[in-house]
């Protein structure tokens, strides 16, 4: 669901031949020819999927005040974020471009999100100021209200009440929404600007959000300025009534360190981590990175064939850096993705993944293969799990979009 519509618009709504090739299946309902490979899981979701998107447009036209839709919508499925990437060479976990959008076949939330992105390209208002992507991935998001099962006002009245929510004032004047997110990874901005369209949208209506979405003034297009605006939407948050448990997910999932996401939770300990002797520390390296979307810079830290054997590195992201990894082999990797959590990489592709876990200013990532098992903790905290092919690799670190400096890099080679 990252990353919106307006970012990709240069690029080509066409795959790559051979991938065109690939997805030759397809079926059509009124307004969407739906695209998906012949044998994939996503194939077998199709009759599903046909099935509930012409009411996510009707919903979503409703919710927008758009009287009708004459175009038709190519919508590309996919078996998992994963082959998404791989085949787009996007990183995002959904993405379009005009009346084209590329998904997972599921959660139903992404193809909803990215359909919300196909009506907005097609908005006729126009107004003589810039809009950032905070607006396009708010009105996204304020269309499905709830994200991963939590409501956006909850998501914006956390931040608030911890003190981080955003400047409404210095977001309109943000030239690039995604440096900013990288900058302020533990707010969930995406949230935070779907509760402020959600709140345009149940206060003014749908008629007005679309002309100040659209850079009419919103003194202009809502009849009132930011300051008020904005003032009514923090005493409407302040009285959104956030239960315990959804705080303690938001916790969980947006802590600036390890001990706010997991308090009283358990570490790393000597169970995990054995002898402090058994260990070899590794020279210090830093990662150049590569602004190529999908393109990783990975360095081998020893030359070494280990099988099983538990390892580990701080890394620092820097700059655009927006992912970063240790492996051991192309059958054994730890990622952890901003804005989309930890993963366990084969090369078959993901096999395990926790969306709840961010991508910090600093990080330690442990890696354990043993007896066909990856385990991965994430600043002391055991993030997820799955079987691995037994393959001896060599050891390496590496990240993507930007560059990264890992410290403390160490392995402890496992009797079998």
């Amino acid at each position: 669901m990252r990353r919106s519509s307006l970012l990709f618009a240069g690029l080509s709504s066409l795959l790559p031949l051979a991938a065109q090739d690939a997805w030759s299946g397809s079926t059509a309902t009124a307004h969407f020819t739906i695209r998906f490979r012949p044998g994939s899981r996503a194939e077998a979701a199709v009759d599903r999927i046909a099935a509930l998107v012409e009411d996510d447009l009707a919903m979503i036209q409703r919710e927008l005040a758009v009287a009708g839709f004459p175009h038709k919508i190519d919508l590309w499925l996919y078996d998992d974020v994963a082959e998404l990437q791989r085949v787009t060479g996007v990183p995002s976990a959904g993405h379009s471009v005009p009346l084209t959008s590329h998904v997972p076949f599921e959660p139903d939330q992404t193809r909803i999100h990215e359909l919300v992105h196909v009506v907005a390209e097609k908005f006729e208002e126009r107004g003589p100021e810039p809009r950032n992507l905070f607006f396009a991935e708010g009105l996204a998001n304020a269309v499905l209200r709830f994200v991963s099962g939590v409501h956006v006002d909850a998501v914006a009245a956390f931040h608030r009440r911890r003190g981080d929510l955003p400047d409404l004032a210095a977001i309109h004047a943000l030239p690039d929404f995604y440096a900013w997110l990288a900058r302020h990874p533990h707010v969930n901005a995406y949230d935070v600007a779907g509760s402020w369209m959600r709140f345009l949208l149940d206060r003014h209506g749908a008629a007005k959000v679309r002309r100040y979405y659209c850079g009419t003034p919103i003194a202009d297009a809502l009849g009132v300025d930011l300051a008020t605006a904005e003032r009514q939407w923090h005493e409407h948050l302040d009285r959104v009534v956030l239960r315990a448990g959804t705080l303690t997910l938001l916790q969980q999932r947006h802590g600036r360190t390890a001990a706010e996401r997991n308090p009283g939770g358990a570490q790393l300990d000597a169970t995990v981590l054995g002898d402090a002797a058994e260990w070899r520390a590794l020279a210090e390296q830093r990662l150049d990175g590569k602004p190529t979307n999908g393109d990783w810079c990975i360095t081998t830290t020893a030359p070494d064939e280990l099988a099983d054997a538990i390892v580990r590195a701080t890394i620092a992201p820097q700059g655009d850096c927006y992912g970063i990894r240790i492996d051991l082999g192309q059958d054994c990797q730890a990622l952890l993705l901003r804005g989309q959590g930890a993963f366990v990489y084969t090369s078959a592709g993901g096999v395990a993944h926790d969306g709840s876990v961010q991508l910090g200013e600093r990080v330690q990532l442990v890696l354990r293969r043993q007896r066909g098992r990856a385990s991965v903790w994430i600043d002391g905290k055991l993030a997820v799990e799955a079987d691995v092919p037994e393959v001896a690799a060599p050891f390496a670190v590496g990240c993507v979009g930007g560059p990264a400096r890992c410290t403390d890099i160490a392995v402890r080679p496992l009797p079998r």
